[in-house]
């Protein structure tokens, strides 16, 4: 029995010295290393204000990415991490015409790699870069001008150019005293990168004679619109001398708004304005004037709108261009609109009843072409001259037909149409 109990002792001992050795060992864990660098770092612009990074993942013990970045006049920064695995960013914090550099880092518990993926650098886009034309060919309704592009601003191409002009300085495109190439999404001829880029010419079109007025070309792409240089010019004031028509009657030697007497019965100098019958000088008679499809309650509609339709006016109004004192004689002092009468006298001294004889007279009417009642658009330019006179249809129930003198190579004489149509004035003194 005490051999039994001497043998349990022992066991016992060695037990306890056991558990005394095992408290005092470490356990040594397997050290973590540092992720590799992430390869194949590639950025790219996808809009405005957002740069897209995309990186190759070389690791298979990273925590996630950090992303860093710089520019010109700045250290490197971190600008954001993502998870593991995922090797996507985009960089929505970027402005205009200015120069990134990124590079990526993976990390974990044991810190970031020890060398970061490549650099890739990059810069925004930016407003384009333009100058304005110098002014030529000042004329009583406008003049002539237009721009050269150098840059883009990086983009593949504009979306439009033009020139703006107003009455005030530093016009915007906010106006609609503009020229517009390009069709607001993409410009003219955009199959290849860079496209316009180069010099292009507008015509501006003003309302005014004897105005100054002041222009600047532009360009928008993507980015904003960007402007040139502001250059100022003044309108030609219409001037005029007078011929001696049939009967002795004394005629205007031009159409009003015209540059000049016309040399041949084609010439666009010669042409003038277009007026709506009744309306006066206030600037929907310049050819391409804007148009809007709401008509006017009162007599002087208080702005420059072309406005098709029947009339212009409802209710119609007979007494607009009745003699000197028309509410709306669009003429000179002493002069007004010819009556129907007035023109039917006049083609019987002509030579003959046609354009020919039209332009042969001394008179010397041009074919003008007119503007339409359905879109406001220009017609039959250089192939009929379509006149007004002050004489009204009194059978008409719609009380919104006027005659005028009609000079086509089928038929010249003295016929009626809707008031809306745009048409030119010559002058005759009271």
């Amino acid at each position: 029995m005490r051999a039994f109990i001497l043998m349990g002792c022992l066991l016992f001992l060695n037990l306890i010295s056991s558990c005394e050795k095992s408290s005092k060992e470490v356990v040594i864990l397997p050290t973590q290393k540092v992720p590799i660098a992430p390869t194949d770092l590639k950025i790219s612009i996808v809009s405005v204000g957002q740069i897209d990074l995309t990186w190759n993942d070389s690791s298979t013990n990273e925590t996630g990415f950090r992303i860093e970045r710089k520019t010109d006049s700045t250290e490197y920064s971190e600008i954001a991490t993502t998870t593991q695995d995922y090797v996507n960013f985009s960089d929505k914090n970027v402005k205009i015409n200015t120069t990134y550099t990124y590079r990526v880092y993976s990390y974990n518990q044991a810190g970031k790699s020890n060398q970061s993926s490549n650099e890739r650098t990059i810069k925004t886009w930016n407003i384009p870069t333009l100058t304005t034309n110098v002014i030529t060919d000042i004329r009583i309704s406008g003049a002539k001008s237009g721009g050269n592009v150098s840059s883009i601003g990086g983009v593949r191409d504009l979306i439009a150019r033009g020139v703006v002009w107003g009455t005030s300085s530093n016009p915007t495109v906010a106006l609609s005293t503009k020229t517009i190439e390009g069709n607001g999404t993409m410009f003219p001829g955009s199959s290849a990168p860079g496209s316009g880029i180069g010099t292009y010419s507008s015509n501006i079109l003003a309302s005014k004679e004897g105005t100054k007025y002041y222009v600047r070309a532009y360009a928008t792409n993507i980015v904003g619109t960007a402007y040139g240089q502001e250059i100022t010019f003044t309108t030609n004031v219409f001037t005029y001398n007078t011929v001696i028509g049939a009967n002795n009657r004394v005629w205007m030697d031009r159409n009003l708004g015209a540059e000049r007497v016309a040399i041949n019965k084609t010439d666009e100098a010669s042409y003038g304005d277009l007026y709506q019958w009744g309306r006066g000088k206030d600037g929907h008679q310049i050819r391409t004037s804007s148009i809007t499809n709401i008509s006017s309650s009162t007599d002087i509609p208080g702005h420059d709108y072309f406005i098709p339709g029947i009339d212009w006016r409802n209710p119609p109004n007979d007494n607009l261009w009745q003699g000197l004192n028309g509410v709306n004689n669009a003429c000179p002092i002493g002069f007004r609109l010819p009556t129907s009468e007035e023109w039917n006298t006049e083609i019987l001294s002509w030579t003959s009843a046609s354009p020919e004889g039209a332009f042969a007279s001394t008179l010397k009417l041009p074919l003008a072409g007119t503007r339409g009642i359905n879109s406001g658009g220009l017609v039959d330019i250089g192939v009929v001259g379509f006149y007004w006179s002050s004489s009204v249809v009194t059978n008409d129930k719609s009380g919104s037909y006027s005659y005028y003198l009609a000079v086509t190579e089928t038929t010249t004489r003295s016929i009626y149409t809707a008031r809306s149509n745009g048409m030119s004035v010559r002058c005759i003194k009271e």
